[in-house]
This record gives C-alpha cells, sequence and structure tokens, in this order.
C-alpha cells in the first residue's frame, strides 16, 4: 500500500490506490482543510512534491511530479499510484484540533420529554465546525460570567450542531440557558474540548455508558461509527432516575433495530427524588453481568464523577485496561476526592 508523506508537517499516513487521499487521511486521524468534498471549492488544493497520483475517480488522469516540478491536485479527487509526497497547509495531526469561535444561528429549541432540549444550532456558510465524536463545546452568553458546556450530540462534519440541555426547574443555570437560547437568534459558541473522543475509527468493540443527558456523548459516538460502517459490537448502557427521563428511548431502540451489532440495556431507578444518584450504583454490575470483553473493548462513560469513578474502579478490577478508559470527568476530578 502507498505511503504519503505530509512534506510540512514531517508525518505519514497509508492510502490504498484506489482510495483518495482524504478518506486515507481522515481514517488516520488526520484533519485536512476540506469543504464541499466534490471538487468544486478547492479548498483541498495541495502540491504533490513527488510520486504519481491519479486526479479524477472518471478521467484517472496521471499526474507525476519530482522536486524540480510539482503538481497542482485536489485531495477529495486524488489518490496515490506510487508513495507520494505532498505539500498541504492547515493539517492538523491525530488529536490535534484548534479551538475556534463561531457565531451560530439558533435554529430549534424543543422540549424532547422530561424538560430536556433538544437544541439545533447553525454555523454560518462556509465554515465547517471541526470537532471529534465525543466532545463538547462552550456557549457565550451574556451577562453570565464562567464557561458553559454542554456535549455535541451529534456526529462531525455538518455545519449544524446539536445539544441535549437538561433544564430541571431546581437547575436554575439550564433553565436560564433554555431561555436565552429561545429568545436570541444567535449565539457564540467556542470547539472543541474534551479528550473523551474518537479520533480515528475503532478496530475493537464499544463500551458506551451514560447517565441522564451523558447520552448525548454517546450519540456523537453513535452516529460516527454507523456513518463510518463500524462492524464491531456496541453496547450502550443508559441508567435514568425514573423511566420518563430515558428522553431518546425510541431512537436507541431503533438504533438496535436497524444494526445487528448494537445492543441497548437501560436501567431505570424509579426514584422520587430529582437529586437522587442510587440508579447510578448498577451501571458497572450491569457490564459485568453480560461479560463483555473488557480486557479489548474501548469505555466511555459519561456522567457525574462518583459514577465515573465507581464504574472505573469496578471495571478495571474486573480486567478492564485503565488505558482503555475515556470520560471528561478524568479532566477535570481525582478519584481520592470521591473515595476511591
Amino acid at each position: 500500500m502507498p505511503k504519503v508523506f505530509l512534506s510540512a508537517q514531517g508525518q505519514s499516513f497509508p492510502c490504498a490506490r484506489d482510495e483518495r487521499f482524504l478518506d486515507a487521511a481522515n481514517r488516520a486521524g488526520f484533519r485536512l482543510p476540506v469543504s464541499c468534498k466534490n471538487g468544486v471549492c478547492e479548498i483541498c488544493h495541495a502540491r504533490l512534491i513527488e510520486g504519481k497520483a491519479w486526479q479524477g475517480r472518471a478521467t484517472r488522469k496521471t499526474k507525476r511530479a519530482t522536486p524540480a516540478a510539482s503538481e497542482e491536485i485536489l485531495l477529495c479527487h486524488s489518490g496515490p499510484e506510487t508513495d507520494c509526497i505532498i505539500y498541504v497547509e492547515n493539517v492538523y495531526g491525530p488529536g490535534e484540533l484548534p479551538v475556534k469561535k463561531f457565531v451560530c444561528q439558533i435554529e430549534e429549541v424543543t422540549e424532547m420529554q422530561a424538560h430536556v432540549f433538544r437544541v439545533r444550532l447553525k454555523a454560518p456558510a462556509g465554515k465547517l465546525p471541526e470537532f471529534y465524536a465525543g466532545q463538547y463545546l462552550s456557549l457565550d452568553l451574556p451577562e453570565r460570567e464562567g464557561a458553559h458546556y454542554f456535549s455535541i450530540a451529534c456526529a462531525p462534519g455538518q455545519r449544524e450542531i446539536e445539544l441535549h440541555i437538561q433544564a430541571d426547574p431546581h437547575i436554575e443555570a439550564a433553565v436560564e440557558t433554555v431561555n436565552f437560547l429561545r429568545q436570541e437568534r444567535l449565539v457564540k459558541i467556542s470547539l472543541p474540548f474534551g479528550e473523551s473522543c474518537l479520533h480515528t475509527i475503532p478496530e475493537q468493540p464499544v463500551i458506551l455508558l451514560a447517565a441522564g443527558t451523558g447520552f448525548a456523548q454517546m450519540k456523537s459516538l453513535i452516529e460516527f461509527l454507523w456513518q463510518n460502517n463500524f462492524k464491531h459490537p456496541v453496547h450502550l448502557y443508559w441508567t435514568v432516575r425514573k423511566a420518563s427521563d430515558l428522553y431518546a428511548e425510541t431512537l436507541a431502540e431503533d438504533w438496535a433495530a436497524q444494526y445487528t451489532n448494537f445492543n441497548f440495556s437501560k436501567l431505570i431507578g424509579e426514584a422520587q427524588d430529582e437529586q437522587c444518584t442510587e440508579h447510578h450504583e448498577g451501571l458497572a454490575e450491569a457490564v459485568l453481568a453480560d461479560a463483555l470483553p473488557l480486557k479489548i473493548a474501548k469505555v466511555f462513560v459519561s456522567g457525574s464523577p462518583k459514577l465515573v469513578f465507581s464504574v472505573k474502579h469496578r471495571l478495571t478490577q474486573a480486567g478492564m485496561p485503565e488505558t482503555a478508559f475515556y470520560s471528561d470527568v478524568l479532566e477535570y476530578a481525582k478519584p481520592e476526592d470521591f473515595g476511591f
């Protein structure tokens, strides 16, 4: 398989002869400048410094380059015939994305169920928000100090961004946020944030555990996997206080019906106290009861620090490598502060 060398970055990735440079780079975790993906906008313009490459799937015109005579190519419409050296600017390697600010249109603010609101934002034309599946953003709300973080509830690669905001009456800050979004037409956002995400397509089973609106992060990961024809098993466990808190249960059940490699389990606490967390306790036990391949799977958890550390402790005891465990909580909390 030919190898593609990025001369400006000093990095490389493999690319099959019938594969576009753009697709191979994305598969390897690189982010190349791109917009239309059909050769019209020319944002993915690059220089072939050395090697042979085809351009245009229909015409398959061969371009040859040497250090003394480079060729212009479009990464979305070309691929290698031999090892290639290409020059392209504004490339980010695996795990590297800059935080950018956007002013987005507020397209929708709708209550889905049980005080959980679906918010849809739309970035300006020609400015595609870049993030990895599983990351989150910050809303810049006037007259309110500090950052207001929310998981992104959709896969990357589109202008529209979806959020799920739980605005129970006792959560004053969330209620204010939803009211602001309902009243305004535009909102400023910053993204992306978070290391609990997928830079590339995994080559092993994926286990996802969510409490409440932690489902939003899992939705982003799952949609990214489906978009890339993921064939390994995906297990989603969703725990809530009461049945009505399963605000996207139908969506999860639709996935289970559509994809044979997807399994959905719900854990309902039936607690009356809106702030009760007893339903968290059975999450790790449910995973262990299903005898999942913890030693080879990737595990993502979204919930409170106590939930995250309790699950991590229990699954590690059962053989899960610590390096296979991902949660945003690990970036700001310490296990000893929660008794672990």
